[in-house]
């Protein structure tokens, strides 16, 4: 787990760094959105129930690479999970990915362009309950001992960027799958996976 938060901080040290030397290349803001989350195999596409709808919120920032490439990296608080008629399971996490990410077209700053990211994310657990609800009557357990407090995964998205003035309006949809299972012993099943849709605001 050492290694998981010092990875995170040195990702975040490293943009904090590079930020008042190469301003020019950098944008940085906020997103926002849902998670729809479920917790199943990772080959699981068409046959997942059992979704929970959770939040996504983040700060963002990225550096130009060149013309249509970026480096990007976020600081996300993501709410994962599962929920059925009678059990739901909330596991959320503060993330950090690290994608690449290309657009099409025009640059950022000359029009709307589509763009393609990808890459590795890692997760930190700060939250784990489970709440059931069995004839009108609720009972929260907490179950945050028993899972796996980091996470490794991987994101695939595409988005539109619109440059509004100096700044710019994201939309992004995400795949993100957990490539660590949950809990410990966790077999093929236990993996958490989401889609997400994000908006943001970027200086």
């Amino acid at each position: 787990m050492k290694k998981v938060k010092i990875y995170g901080l040195a990702v975040l040290a490293l943009f904090a760094f590079v930020l008042p030397v190469q301003a020019q290349t950098l944008h940085y803001g906020i997103k926002v959105g849902p998670d729809f989350a479920v917790q199943s195999g990772i080959g699981e596409y068409f046959s997942n129930g059992d979704m929970r709808v959770g939040v996504h919120a983040g700060l963002a920032g990225s550096y130009n690479l060149s013309k249509h490439m970026m480096l990007v990296t976020e600081f996300d608080y993501d709410q994962a999970g599962s929920h059925s008629s009678q059990v739901t399971e909330r596991y959320d996490y503060l993330s950090v990915p690290v994608l690449f990410d290309y657009s099409f077209g025009k640059t950022d700053r000359e029009g709307m362009t589509m763009h393609l990211n990808i890459g590795p994310y890692i997760s930190y657990l700060v939250n784990a309950k489970k709440v059931e609800d069995v004839n009108g009557t609720s009972t929260t357990t907490g179950i945050y001992s028993g899972a796996n407090q980091g996470e490794l995964g991987a994101m695939l998205g595409v988005g539109l960027i619109q440059p509004v003035g100096k700044h710019q309006v994201t939309m992004d949809v995400r795949l993100n799958l957990g490539l660590t299972p949950y809990i410990p012993s966790g077999g093929e099943n236990d993996h958490n996976k989401s889609i997400g849709i994000y908006l943001g605001y970027m200086l």
